[in-house]
Parts: C-alpha cells; sequence; structure tokens
C-alpha cells in the first residue's frame, strides 16, 4: 500500500483544527455553528461540545479535523491542505448544517459537480459560493482525491469516530451505506497548495462582477508567470469593452420601456364608452416622437425606476439601524451591496444618453443616497440568529430589503 510523506510546511493554511496521523486516509470536517463573522482562533476556543468530537476524531486516527464556517474562503483552505497529503481519501462530514451560508451543503456540492469557468461551485445552495483563490488544478486534484462520507446533522463523537475508524482497515467495511477502505495515497506526487488571496472578501462579490474579477485573476497568473509588463496596458481596454456591454444593455432595456411607454400612452376607455365606435379625425392623431426622444425618455425611465427600488429599501435600513440588525452580519453585508450597486449605477449614469438636465437630478438622488450610508453600519458584527437573539426563522429582514431593489430593477424575464 502506497503512503507518502507530506511537504515540510504540511498543512500549508492555518485553520481551527487539529493535525493528527498524517498518512491516516481520512480528514473531519466539521459544520460550525457559532457566530459567523467570529472565527475561533483555535480549537481550545470552540464549544465544549465541537471541541470534544474534534479531538475524539484525532484519538482515533484522522490526519486533521477541524471546523468549516464559510462557504467560499473556508472550503477553499480544507482544499489546499487536504490536496497537499495526497494520503487522505475520505472526508467525514458532519455537524448541524449552518442557515444562510449553507456551508455543508455547499461543500457537498464542490465535490459532486465542481466549479464553473465563473470559480462558482456548481449547485450550490449559498450565496457566494465562489473558489477565487485557490489554483484550479489543487481544486482538480482534490475533487479526484477524496470521497465524502456525508454525516450532515451528526454530532455524536462515537458515529463519527466509527466513520473514522472505518476509512482505515484493510478490507472493505460497511459504514452507513458506504463500503470503506484504505486504498493507499491518491499519488507518489507530494504537492503543496496555498491561497492567492486575490479576492479577499468574496462574500461581497456580486455576480455583475464575475466576469471581470476572472478576467484580472487570469491576468495575474500571466503576470506571475511571465513578468510580462505590457499586459498591465490592457486595463484600460478592458474598462472600454465592460462600458461597451453596458452601454448596450442600456439600449436593450430603453428598447423594451419604449414598447411598454407606447402601450401606456394609449388612453384608457370606461366600460361605456367601449361601447361607442367613435372614428377620430385623421387631424387629431398625435404624431410619432423620433425614436431617439424616446430612447433618452425611457433610458431616465430606467434609472428612475432604479432610484425607487432604493427609497424602499432605504426605508428598510433607517428601521434596521434601530434595531438588533445593526450590530448583526448581514445588515452591514446589505449595506455594502447597496453602496457597490449604487456606485455602479452611478458610473452607467455618466456614460447613458439620457439629457443632461435629468442626468443631473438622478445623480444627486444618488448622491443623496449615498449620503444616507455614512449614517448606516458597514463592518459586519456576528450574526444575530446565530448567536440566538434573532428569532425570525429562516428569513433575514437585511437581505430582504435589497431584495426590494431586485424587484424593481431585475425583473424575470
Amino acid at each position: 500500500m502506497l503512503k507518502v510523506k507530506p511537504q515540510e510546511d504540511y498543512p500549508p493554511e492555518p485553520g481551527c483544527y487539529l493535525i493528527g496521523n498524517s498518512y491516516s486516509p481520512s480528514a473531519v470536517v466539521l459544520l460550525l455553528t457559532t457566530p459567523y463573522g467570529k472565527l475561533p482562533a483555535d480549537v481550545d476556543s470552540l464549544p465544549i461540545e465541537a471541541e470534544r468530537l474534534v479531538r475524539t476524531a484525532i484519538d482515533v486516527g484522522a490526519a486533521l479535523a477541524g471546523t468549516l464556517q464559510t462557504e467560499n474562503i473556508g472550503i477553499e483552505k480544507i482544499i489546499a491542505n487536504i490536496a497537499s497529503n495526497p494520503n487522505i481519501r475520505y472526508i467525514v462530514l458532519c455537524g448541524k448544517e449552518g442557515e444562510g451560508h449553507y456551508p455543508g451543503g455547499t461543500f457537498k456540492a464542490l465535490i459532486e459537480k465542481g466549479i464553473n469557468e465563473k470559480r462558482t461551485i456548481i449547485g450550490a445552495p449559498s450565496a457566494t459560493p465562489y473558489l477565487f483563490n485557490i489554483p484550479i488544478e489543487a481544486i482538480d486534484i482534490f475533487r479526484k482525491q477524496v470521497t465524502l462520507i456525508n454525516m450532515i446533522g451528526e454530532e455524536n463523537p462515537e458515529v463519527v469516530a466509527k466513520a473514522v475508524w472505518s476509512c482505515y482497515q484493510e478490507e472493505p467495511t460497511e459504514f452507513r451505506g458506504y463500503s470503506i477502505y484504505d486504498p493507499g495515497a491518491y499519488s507518489e506526487e507530494v504537492r503543496s497548495f496555498k491561497l492567492g488571496m486575490k479576492v479577499a472578501h468574496p462574500e461581497m462579490v456580486e455576480e455583475w462582477e464575475l466576469d471581470e474579477i476572472i478576467k484580472n485573476i487570469e491576468k495575474k497568473k500571466i503576470l506571475e508567470k511571465t513578468g510580462d509588463k505590457s499586459m498591465e496596458g490592457l486595463r484600460t481596454d478592458e474598462r472600454s469593452k465592460i462600458n461597451a456591454f453596458i452601454s448596450k444593455r442600456l439600449l436593450r432595456i430603453a428598447e423594451e420601456l419604449r414598447d411598454i411607454a407606447e402601450l401606456l400612452s394609449q388612453p384608457a376607455l370606461l366600460p361605456e364608452e367601449k361601447e361607442r365606435t367613435v372614428t377620430p379625425a385623421i387631424e387629431k392623431i398625435s404624431p410619432i416622437a423620433p425614436k431617439i426622444e424616446v430612447e433618452e425618455d425611457e433610458a431616465s425611465i430606467y434609472f428612475t425606476n432604479q432610484l425607487r427600488g432604493y427609497n424602499a429599501a432605504f426605508a428598510a435600513f433607517h428601521a434596521l439601524k434601530n434595531d438588533m440588525c445593526a450590530a448583526g452580519l448581514n445588515f452591514p453585508l446589505a449595506v455594502n451591496k447597496a453602496i457597490k450597486n449604487l456606485e455602479k449605477l452611478k458610473k452607467d449614469l455618466e456614460i447613458s444618453s439620457i439629457p443632461a438636465e435629468k442626468k443631473k437630478e438622478i445623480d444627486l438622488r444618488i448622491d443623496d443616497f449615498l449620503k444616507q450610508t455614512e449614517e448606516l453600519p458597514t463592518e459586519p458584527g456576528p450574526c444575530q440568529k446565530t448567536i440566538g437573539n434573532c428569532k425570525i426563522g429562516t428569513g433575514c429582514f437585511a437581505y430582504g430589503s435589497l431584495d426590494i431593489i431586485k424587484l424593481i430593477t431585475e425583473p424575470s424575464r
């Protein structure tokens, strides 16, 4: 049976875990439901039940045992550490799933389905399942190297210990529907993978930013390999392409709004008027406005409707400012998302073709919203639901306020 020695820096990424027998075929990942944003410094800082489970896994023979709390960087660290040890062939995933971020379901989706071209975990239930900082090669090796033993919901240390024990048996052993044994190291080649930290806060990334982020990651990889400084000059061209894309999108929106405006401009008839047939005189028909004027007017409608959405969202923000959410996690994240979206709206406005006077009016309203954010919290704290203060259930008032904007500005088509 092949076994290999990990490199000297193994495990390469720090985290809340314990190191056991590096030649063991199993690692244990415990889903952590303590407050998000308050990562424990080490295993000693864990709740007593979680610490006991992690230590039991190591005592029974796991190579690594630690916690998972985030659906992006947390998973990336696990990938780096496990792909750096070919002896690890099984991951025992246990503990209670975290509501909202769903790191367990996201981890399971990664192993089963992988990632797409935008470094997004396919089929993940979480909001920001982005793996920007780990090499693609490490993800590929990780998925081929390990088999997932899915025990989400299980918190009994004795059951987890039985799973770990089953993994290092020489003959196939049945455990909860899995046939488990130690097949030896995945490969004789031993690598050490580390995070590049190209995106330090993936939880703040919007979907419309993904294309540009991926381009920047790929460009940085080329610069790191070749040292070619001439690549840096592509940034201006990329910005031009992005602006052209936005212009085309606004044009399509304007065309759709023009059709709606033409329908709405036709006077509605009362029921009794519909029964009478009246042939209007030709000379009374209003002339059709030139297309360019309609487009400008409809572009104004688009931006006005955007701001209508922010009126509703900011009303919710100011209410939440005096709520427990002000010291929580999702409210500051929602405020930061609103700031980012308003800044994007401001840039879109600059390249729009609407009249200068209307553009100035809309720009002032955007500035007013941005000014209001100065009075709102932007530094995330612990999730009030996770620490037991918020009893709303599975929903979240803070993210609900941003959903108002999506309903108005991002209609389904």
